[in-house]
């Protein structure tokens, strides 16, 4: 079995405003064969949900076209049903219209999803970009071959970080719900919920970039501003009483090769377990997502609910989730560690 999650939305959310095909006016998105270029939709939002099936053929990382007897619903999220065979049917490439009706902004490709073998059939949609509730697109081209990577559907790892598996070093953007994770105080232990987004790079959502070798990775490390470094180090068991600490990834900055990097875009990935623990990205240690009041807030309002789904405490404040699986350090604290490190040359960190 290979389950394979991803985030998709009903297609009722995506309407034909006008078009030359006059049979698919009023009506939700269909294939790109039957959407002739100009077609305008209105998008309603609100309606995504997390969709897993089980991947069995044509490449486990793609969801592909033709290929529905390999491709079998296993949670549908409501919008589609258990058991139901898909595939991914064709590609449609729209612009937003401006309040003027011309395109604007960048092409949004709209990945379309039928079922059953039959390809007018269609039950939902996934998107390379966010679109926008309450606005309109027209298209401007499209592929009848519908077949994706999943990573590649828009929903804090960035991308490409390998995350150590029962199967070896997988990259964060290809990894499955249940899947097992090796984590270092708990074993190998099974994703209970993932998810991406994507965001302007800039700002507080910047990333820190650790170049190769900075505090032991193997290759470049991407993570968000407050993603966890684990840092063992035994001046820490002297200062603060453990000697393996959690330390923000922009407190590292200052370190050779620790820098926020501005760029337009970057894109995070959050995995959870039962509980928090240490995992291995890129060879060093690091925090799986930790549920917490703020945590949670920071997340958009699809994958809110979804959590609280999973996991009732959160309606608590999250205080039923446990504590995080080392000590964290404050921005005072991690400038000790930091020019410990430094002193060191970084061979405590990991």
């Amino acid at each position: 079995m290979a389950l394979r999650s991803f985030f998709a939305q009903d297609s009722s959310s995506l309407v034909v405003a006008s078009s030359s095909n006059g049979s698919i006016i009023g009506k939700p998105i269909i294939n790109n064969s039957d959407t002739p270029n100009g077609t305008v939709f209105t998008y309603s939002g609100g309606t995504g949900i997390t969709v897993t099936l089980n991947d069995t053929g044509g490449g486990q990382n793609r969801f592909n076209d033709d290929q529905e007897d390999d491709h079998v619903i296993t949670d549908g999220g409501g919008i589609v049903a258990v058991g139901t065979e898909v595939e991914a049917e064709s590609h449609i490439r729209v612009r937003q219209l401006d309040s003027g009706g011309n395109p604007t902004g960048p092409e949004v490709i709209i990945y379309v999803f039928s079922q059953n073998g039959q390809t007018s059939n269609v039950w939902g949609f996934a998107t390379s970009a966010p679109l926008e509730s309450g606005q309109s697109y027209v298209k401007v081209g499209g592929s009848n071959t519908g077949t994706a990577r999943y990573n590649d559907f828009v929903t804090c790892f960035g991308d490409g970080t390998l995350i150590e598996t029962a199967c070896g070093p997988v990259p964060v953007e290809e990894l499955s719900l249940r899947q097992l994770v090796w984590t270092q105080d708990g074993g190998l232990q099974p994703i209970r919920w993932l998810s991406s987004a994507k965001v302007r790079g800039e700002g507080a959502f910047a990333p820190v970039v650790f170049a190769p070798g900075a505090i032991g990775n193997g290759r470049e490390l991407v993570l968000s501003q407050q993603h966890r470094v684990h840092i063992a180090l035994p001046v820490a068991e002297m200062l603060f009483g453990r000697a393996e600490v959690l330390v923000a990834a922009k407190h590292l900055c200052g370190l050779p090769g620790v820098a926020i990097r501005e760029q337009e875009a970057v894109r995070y990935h959050h995995f959870v377990f039962d509980r928090h623990h240490i995992v291995k990205s890129n060879g060093i240690l690091t925090e799986s997502f930790f549920l917490s009041a703020g945590s949670v807030a920071a997340l958009e309002r699809g994958p809110r609910s979804e959590l609280a789904a999973l996991f009732p405490d959160l309606a608590g404040g999250a205080a039923g989730f446990g504590r995080t699986a080392a000590m964290t350090l404050n921005a005072k604290e991690a400038r000790v560690v930091r020019s410990c490190l430094k002193a060191q040359g970084l061979t405590a960190a990991a």
